[in-house]
């Protein structure tokens, strides 16, 4: 489609330099427009102070001084994080504080290093040398308890011309092919880092020679770019593929709906600035053959451009808009460790309800209560399970925020529809966007008590609640007369002139009257045509506002509301209001600095900070829910649509409104894996499309639909969300069955099949999903743990193949594993393009074709398919039974301990005596399924699903210690939740296969499968109540086992364990159990 521009050429907008610019615009425009390029650095002692003291950022690095009179602050966060600080306004090296944004963990670099080296049990400190002629160096030294100190990364600082080189020991990865050389450092190492036989030093990261660029305002750094490296993550931005290069990013919070706005290409392109902004990627392959991996993240709350090889194939470019430029750099052995590392600094979530992972359904068009009850009744009688309704702002009031319309055609009785639902097991969540309605309707107390804020009565202004109306004036543009506010719409760049553009809202707004007056800012929100409505914009970055609009809850939660559905979150407002649908550019906001920090009380342009109005949204939400009476002890979760790094400690993300296109579709798994590898643990998008498309307006398109549910049935979130407000008449899978039922004849016979695959294929998988949910729920509380995501790119569970660097780059786009052994391998294409799946099983493990059922005992192994095997693999739609468990490629690794628990029609919540149809939820046995081949373990997390005290705290987490030695898998409880008691038990699986002769020279193999309970903070008692008093562990045997003498089968530890083989099946199951004290051993022995 391609860009244009239909702006006035003399409009003072297009001189106004606070503005977004495409980064292609902006990497063009940079030898033009004044840039600066300091060439040589010097160190003075004197810059180390503030106030005379020694300045504290200066504790683990160093500030340096620019042959220009600029500075520059080069820190270790952690022995293996470091981060470069640089502002274009500085102008005294004291200006570099300690303090770290609101997206770092802890409030400064002090207080995060004391608070993770505790965590992490870790003692290091910072060394500086500054006596060689030609560079300066900083490096990270770590004190072992036992040994010698040793040096981790070494940053050398080269004086002139500037550059700085990161350098660290790097070991063998472990692959079957020999490593290339590497990169060897051109150093004088006289600092030179121990080495061993398979470790060698290398330059991990560095940049170009005067390698920084600054213009006024904005800050570029230019990076060098290995020949080999490949990059991966970028937070939610579209594209073909999880690896991108050659690409232009943009990161600005935009209401982005169908991603086709700025560029006009639509969700396959790399470039489209989309709802969230997590600027951090990772670079993978730069050494190939060995144990070393960097990522890169951009801390800053304006406008990130990036120019990944575009321009240059052989540098990346990253460029910060407006504010200080902050880079930080994590370096770790594989892709697992850095997300681990990343997530250390940022923060990982609390824990979350387990319902989450279950299967919800949204619509924007459930417009009275009998709709949302109908929906939740026919899933029911559809045998298929549900957890969440979503409610959209079809409930409230005239689009008032945080208000029911208790009409008698609405919504008369929303605290029996929220009763209703929850008896059988159904909870509710809905829309709240972040706008007061400006019109007093005399009951909106909201808006009442925003109104008078902290003041006395409604007409104090300065003491409300609400954004101030005051600007930042363009010199170019000072009167309200001139304004104009920029947009883009399907690739072509546009301006709204608010004196005369604005929807018919129903108030008497006077833009001229308001403008930079010191009222509120009125805006609006745009809902879709003309549905919508003026509004007041709460002043998120004030604490005092963040605490008032968490209270705002309480109404909504007293009626029966279990979480909330967090939109709009930029905040999306109507473009005749404020620049690119959102606030405009130079509206000047709270900076919302920590409040020691000097500069705390600053207010910035809205640009300058674009984003930290939805993260404080998310904050402000997630911290209000935990105060309310109505959630007292309970876990709460936030589903948001975009915000930045740092919000999923707070908040799930699903990745906007999209359509109900293959090109979205394609994307969508892809998306999911990118967001993981920030330790997004609960991301997706909206399963089916939300918005319609041409040619397809009632539903969609019925093989889209199937093809999405199996993609998604084991991705953290799965939500079908759709807008019946577009023409849209229904997208439940139900609704498919009644239509082709309604209208057979009319239907192409070629499509009859099609139609009616959409109900039982789509039921199966959400069923087998259920069936795994505690397998799903283990990752998510590992994800508390370490970091890790709940679904992981291949590249991240098998570091080991590096074939997912290169000629099988492709397969890690679409292939994803739960944990770290069941993998999904969805087919994205339409059956006319492509009637089966090719996929690709990792190296160097062997992987079995997935025979677990969600009703039922699961069938026979088929033989094992060796690792690095490519697998032409034929899943046509069907609605035959027996074809179901095909339509989606599954494969189960080798050694893998899989558990599986009955279907139910919802997750169980028996915490609440007074809804006996919950508490009185029969037990769930759980099936701990194993697999042969090699050794493996196994954590399994049980606990009532939704209470605090559930979580793990110090106590706990402090006992954890990583399996490999290299560093510890510790928290505390600095950021973790105050409530959390350890009321969980932690079950460790341990599988081992041992190969004997015999005398008569006979060889037996002999599987041991063992179970402990580390931790029992849950007790036995509920416990059985929950899952019954014994594990079933079920051994499977591959096909060619022998058992037709029977296996011997021994189980010690307890006297109450049983066994029993099945020949058919190739199966022994036994049952043990679950008591904390008893640690049984089963043993099967046999043939081979």
């Amino acid at each position: 489609m391609g860009r244009q521009d239909n702006t006035d050429p003399s409009d003072p907008k297009n001189r106004d330099p606070y503005t977004f610019q495409p980064a292609d615009d902006f990497f063009t425009s940079i030898p033009s427009s004044g840039t600066q390029q300091p060439s040589a650095i010097d160190f003075q002692d004197s810059d180390q102070l503030s106030g005379g003291n020694p300045n504290p950022a200066c504790s683990h690095g160093r500030i340096f001084r620019f042959d220009n009179g600029k500075f520059i602050l080069v820190q270790f966060m952690r022995p293996r994080i470091w981060r470069i600080r640089f502002s274009p306004t500085f102008q005294n090296a004291s200006d570099y504080s300690d303090f770290n944004t609101r997206t770092i963990v802890q409030d400064s670099l002090t207080k995060l290093i004391q608070v993770l080296d505790v965590a992490e049990q870790v003692n290091w400190a910072v060394e500086f040398h500054k006596l060689d002629p030609d560079f300066f160096v900083l490096q990270s030294v770590v004190t072992p308890t036992t040994g010698a100190p040793q040096i981790v990364v070494q940053l050398w600082i080269q004086r002139n011309p500037f550059r700085i080189t990161a350098v660290r020991s790097v070991a063998s990865a472990g692959t079957a092919a020999n490593p290339p050389s590497l990169q060897q450092p051109t150093l004088d190492l006289s600092l030179p880092i121990p080495s061993a036989p398979d470790r060698s030093s290398a330059i991990i990261w560095q940049t170009k020679e005067r390698g920084l660029q600054y213009q006024e305002n904005a800050t570029i750094l230019s990076v060098e770019k290995p020949n080999t490296a490949k990059y991966m993550g970028f937070g939610e931005q579209g594209g073909k593929a999880l690896y991108k290069d050659r690409t232009y990013m943009n990161y600005f919070n935009f209401d982005n709906m169908r991603y086709y706005n700025v560029y006009g290409e639509g969700p396959e392109d790399d470039a489209e600035p989309l709802y969230h902004s997590e600027p951090y990627w990772i670079e993978v392959n730069a050494h190939p053959g060995y144990m070393s991996q960097l990522a890169t993240f951009i801390d800053n709350y304006s406008q990130v451009c990036v120019d990944l090889g575009k321009t240059d194939q052989s540098l990346t470019r990253v460029a910060t808009r407006f504010n200080s430029f902050q880079g930080i750099f994590i370096s770790g052995d594989d892709v697992g460790h850095v997300i681990q590392l990343y997530t250390s600094i940022i923060g990982r979530p609390w824990l979350r309800p387990r319902f989450i992972l279950g299967n919800h359904q949204g619509c924007y068009g459930y417009d009275n209560q009998w709709k949302v009850l109908n929906a939740a009744t026919q899933y029911r009688a559809n045998s298929f399970p549900l957890d969440g309704m979503h409610v959209d702002v079809d409930v409230q009031r005239h689009y008032r925020t945080f208000t029911i319309d208790t009409s008698s055609d609405k919504f008369p009785t929303p605290a029996d529809m929220f009763a209703e639902l929850r008896k059988i097991g159904v909870k509710c969540s809905t829309n709240i966007t972040p706008v007061i309605n400006a019109i007093d309707d005399g009951s909106y107390s909201t808006l009442e008590s925003g109104w008078i804020g902290t003041g006395a009565t409604k007409n104090s202004y300065n003491d409300n609640y609400f954004i101030k109306d005051k600007r930042d004036i363009d010199p170019s543009a000072p009167a309200a007369w001139q304004q104009s506010y920029l947009q883009y719409g399907m690739g072509t760049r546009y301006f709204t002139k608010p004196n005369t553009d604005r929807p018919d809202y129903g108030d008497s707004y006077d833009f001229g009257a308001n403008f930079n007056s010191g009222w509120p800012f009125h805006g609006g929100v745009d809902y879709g045509g003309p549905k919508g409505a003026p509004g007041f914009y709460p002043n998120l970055n004030n604490k005092d506002v963040r605490i008032w609009w968490g209270t705002q809850y309480n109404y909504l939660f007293n009626t029966g509301l279990e979480f909330v559905w967090q939109d709009m979150t930029s905040p999306c407002i109507a473009q005749q209001y404020g620049d690119m649908k959102s606030l405009p550019f130079r509206l000047l906001l709270d900076s919302d600095g920590w409040p020691l920090d000097p500069i705390a009380k600053q207010q910035k342009r809205a640009i300058e900070i674009w984003s930290l109005f939805s993260y404080n949204l998310h904050r402000a939400t997630f911290k209000g829910l935990h105060k309310l009476d109505a959630r007292t002890g309970k876990r709460n979760f936030i589903i948001g649509r975009g915000s930045f790094a740092g919000a999923s400690r707070y908040a799930g993300l699903w990745t906007g409104d999209n359509s109900s296109t293959w090109d979205f579709f394609n994307i969508s798994v892809a998306q999911v894996l990118a967001l993981g590898l920030a330790g997004v643990s609960i991301a997706g998008a909206d399963v089916g499309g939300f918005e319609s498309v041409a040619g397809q307006e009632w539903f969609a398109d019925p093989e889209l639909l199937i093809r999405w549910y199996c993609a998604y049935c084991l991705l953290p979130w799965f939500r079908n969300h759709y807008s019946a407000k577009s023409g849209k008449h229904f997208q439940e899978p139900y609704g498919y069955d009644q239509y082709w039922r309604a209208n057979q004849s009319s239907i192409p016979a070629d499509e009859l099949y099609i139609y009616q695959s959409v109900l039982p294929i789509c039921r199966y998988y959400i069923r087998l999903r259920y069936s795994l949910l505690q397998l799903l729920y283990d990752a998510m509380f590992e994800n508390m743990i370490n970091g890790l995501p709940i679904a992981r790119a291949m590249v991240v569970t098998d570091p080991l193949d590096p074939s997912l660097f290169a000629s099988n780059e492709w397969y890690t786009r679409s292939q994803y594993l739960v944990r770290k052994d069941l993998l999904v391998a969805p087919a994205l294409l339409q059956q006319k393009v492509r009637s089966t799946r090719k996929l690709y099983l990792p190296h160097p493990d062997g992987w079995w074709s997935m025979n677990l059922r969600p009703d039922g005992p699961g069938v026979p192994l088929q033989p094992k398919v060796r690792g690095g095997s490519y697998i032409d693999y034929d899943c046509h739609i069907s609605a035959d039974d027996a074809h179901l468990p095909y339509v989606t490629p599954i494969y189960i690794r080798e050694g893998a301990i899989i558990p599986q628990i009955e279907v139910r029609d919802s997750v169980p919540d028996r915490t609440r005596p007074e809804i006996p149809e919950l508490f009185n939820t029969p037990a769930n046995p759980i099936t701990i399924h194993v697999y042969p081949g090699k050794d493996n373990d196994y954590d399994m997390y049980l606990d009532d699903g939704v209470s605090r005290e559930s979580g793990p705290n110090s106590a706990y987490l402090s006992t954890l210690t990583d399996k490999d030695g290299d560093e510890a898998k510790l928290l505390n409880d600095a950021y973790g939740d105050t409530e959390a008691k350890n009321v969980f038990r932690q079950i460790h699986i341990k599988h081992t296969t041992t190969r004997t002769a015999s005398e008569t020279s006979n060889w037996f193999d002999t599987r041991r499968v063992e179970i402990t309970t580390p931790f029992a903070g849950y007790d036995d008692t509920n416990t059985k109540r929950d899952i019954g008093p014994e594990y079933q562990v079920v051994f499977w045997h591959a096909p060619e086992t022998d058992l037709s003498s029977g296996p011997t089968v021994t189980i010690t530890g307890t006297d109450q364990g049983r066994s029993v083989t099945d020949q058919g099946l190739k199966t022994t199951t036994a049952w043990v159990p679950v008591d904390a004290a008893v640690s049984p051993v089963i043993e099967v022995k046999y043939n081979i």
